[in-house]
């Protein structure tokens, strides 16, 4: 059997790929380049050069392949421009959709995001899978964009697409390609973090999401998400034990989310409108953070088989590939 991977250079959709193989499952990667990336050097898998915006290549990459993975659902790079933002997310998963309805693929795993869970119903319960995205007016173009990419997937799920939606927490590990200066476990060991915000967030191995995917792909429901995470806990908590893991300080300033937000939001407008490039202190960071929350994770367990790996470990491979790479 073969499986499409949309995404493979993703530190998420490169985890699928690897557990994919690890199944002895053939696996084709959906690149824009004919060269394999860095992290897929050494794996034995089929490159295959296309584009999401092009849908005769969607539908030739997906021609074989029984199983389809997309891990590479649109991202906004910045917060300005909601509607373009959404214009682009639309377009292209209509796309991915059409190509999907006139292929033989018949598992499509999607990867949404811990955004679209939206806070329980009752205040001190863990949020699961019913909880509705719930936000009127969206911190950030990305919560906007994944919840209408979800969205856009259910309503097909009546018309028997064969779709499940999987939302994995906050990923850690190795195999991340990512520039450096969106990448936590860097920015702390080479202590360029003096100061953090602190708040509840669910963190996960992401080697736990990669195996999530294809227990998903397996057992999941149609048209039904799996929250795919791990540990409940804080900021503080995950800061400290990468910092103690890397041996290097813990950041000794914990500061207010208003004025970390407002440094944020200065360097995105320059980094947008006047430099053109990545901002300083992307503020999507920030956003996750203020929306992060505890979640229930027994439906994963209970219907994939899904349990989740300890992060201290997690954490010394991750340290050790961003050290192989360069980046600390």
């Amino acid at each position: 059997m073969k499986a499409l991977v949309i995404g493979a250079t993703g530190i998420i959709g490169n985890h699928v790929v690897r557990s994919l193989l690890d199944e002895g499952i053939e696996v084709r990667a959906f690149s824009r380049g004919i060269t394999p990336a860095y992290n897929l050097e050494g794996l034995k898998v089929e490159v295959f050069k296309g584009d999401l915006r092009d849908i005769d290549s969607l539908a030739k990459a997906m021609d074989g392949c029984r199983w389809a993975f997309h891990t590479a659902a649109y991202y906004p790079t910045h917060p300005f421009d909601l509607k373009g933002h959404l214009r682009h997310a639309k377009k292209e998963i209509d796309q991915v959709i059409q190509a999907v309805s006139h292929s033989h693929v018949e598992r499509f795993v999607y990867t949404s995001s811990l955004t679209t869970i939206g806070k329980p119903f009752y205040y001190g319960q863990l949020a699961d899978e019913t909880c509705r995205y719930n936000l009127k007016k969206p911190p950030h173009p990305y919560f906007a964009v994944k919840f209408l990419m979800e969205e856009e997937l259910r309503k097909k799920v009546y018309e028997g697409f064969p779709v499940v939606i999987v939302n994995p927490t906050g990923c850690f590990g190795p195999y991340e390609l990512k520039p450096p200066q969106l990448c936590l476990i860097p920015q702390l060991v080479k202590q360029k973090m003096p100061a953090y915000v602190d708040h509840k967030i669910n963190v996960v191995d992401v080697a736990d999401v990669g195996r999530g995917h294809v227990l998903a792909a397996k057992k999941g429901k149609m048209g039904e998400r799996y929250i795919l995470g791990g540990h409940n806990v804080s900021v503080q908590w995950v800061i400290e034990r990468i910092c103690k893991t890397a041996e290097v300080p813990v950041p000794s300033l914990k500061i207010p989310l208003s004025p970390a937000l407002a440094l944020s939001w200065i360097t995105e407008f320059v980094g947008h409108y006047l430099l053109n490039k990545i901002a300083l202190f992307p503020i999507l960071g920030l956003r996750f953070i203020q929306y992060g929350q505890h979640m229930d994770l027994s439906k994963a367990q209970k219907e994939l088989g899904l349990s989740p790996s300890p992060m201290e470990p997690c954490f010394e491979r991750a340290i050790d590939w961003f050290k192989s790479i360069g980046y600390c």
